[in-house]
């Protein structure tokens, strides 16, 4: 074999394992490219899932704070005009003229006392209260 044939030889040996190297890599770089995308749409996945959760989580806590605001604001209207009707019952002429007395009954006798109008108005507020939580059933 002559010397030209040699070099051709080795060249062309060369050429097909740089070829083959080159093929192998391609091959290889696609494997990971693929593993690289499967990775990262699981991982997007994962993570709009995750977001969806806390979007549920929070809508519903605010749905919770936002009943709770309403209750809130019911229960306060409701004391407002418990004491409006008590504040109108204590203005009637009546009251003034007579004053607010108390009929005491013991074993020896009947007797009158003043009554204290604030201590009177705040247990009437009281059990209005509690009788309108009991007739809505809250």
């Amino acid at each position: 074999m002559s010397l030209e044939k040699i070099l051709e030889k080795i060249i062309d040996d060369a050429n097909a394992e740089a070829e083959k190297i080159l093929f192998e890599s391609r091959e290889k770089a696609n494997g990971i490219k693929e593993k690289a995308e499967k990775e990262a749409s699981e991982l997007a996945e994962m993570l709009v899932k995750e977001a969806e959760r806390q979007g549920q989580l929070e809508a519903s806590r605010l749905i919770t704070q936002a009943r709770l605001e309403t209750k809130i604001a019911i229960l306060s209207r409701k004391k407002e005009l418990v004491q409006e009707v008590l504040e109108k019952a204590f203005q009637k002429k009546i009251l003034e003229k007579t004053g607010l007395k108390r009929k005491i009954i013991t074993k020896e006798g009947e007797r009158e006392e003043p009554l204290d109008e604030a201590r009177l108005k705040e247990e009437l507020r009281s059990r209005m209260e509690n009788e309108i939580v009991e007739v809505l059933g809250i």
